[in-house]
């Protein structure tokens, strides 16, 4: 299992991992990109939303993802497993319950250890959809920069 306690930040993870395989061939491919992604996350909550608000509900749901991301890759995966063993080793040498009772818990718990280990076994995957949401979200900050002077720009 992987410890890490360290954050990840995009600049370490790969150029494959960070960016996608093709560039977006003008900044208004790469708007109507993000403002379709937002269709179908179905992020703006009003559909006369501005482009502006739009966007930055895209950036606020981005960084929500990166967070959890980070929670779930920073996470120290071995810890508290063997506490969780002893636990449940205690609770099943009661006598005093059902045997049925016992088997049923020690299925459940045991699902719940193999989740824990199968995530923790995907750390680095974790890791890259992090790092690829970060690209986006700092796309998408760029593009509210733009959209932020054009707007000053007419007045």
């Amino acid at each position: 299992m992987e410890n890490n306690t360290q954050p990840v930040t995009a600049q370490e993870l790969s150029n494959v991992a960070m960016h996608p395989r093709t560039g977006f061939p003008s900044e208004e491919a790469m708007k109507a990109y993000y403002l379709q992604l937002i269709d179908i996350m179905n992020i703006a909550y009003v559909k006369e939303s501005s482009e502006y608000i739009s966007l930055q509900c895209l950036k606020r749901k981005l960084r929500q993802f990166i967070h959890v991301l980070q929670l779930l890759g920073t996470h120290e995966w071995g810890n508290g497993i063997a506490e969780i063993q002893d636990a449940s080793g205690f609770y099943m040498l009661q006598s005093t319950l059902p045997h049925k009772t016992l088997l049923q818990a020690n299925r459940e718990i045991g699902l719940h250890l193999q989740f824990i280990t199968q995530l923790a076994s995907n750390v680095g995957f974790l890791k890259q959809l992090e790092g690829i949401l970060y690209y986006h979200s700092q796309n998408v900050e760029n593009l509210l920069k733009r959209v932020k002077e054009e707007s000053t720009d007419t007045f």
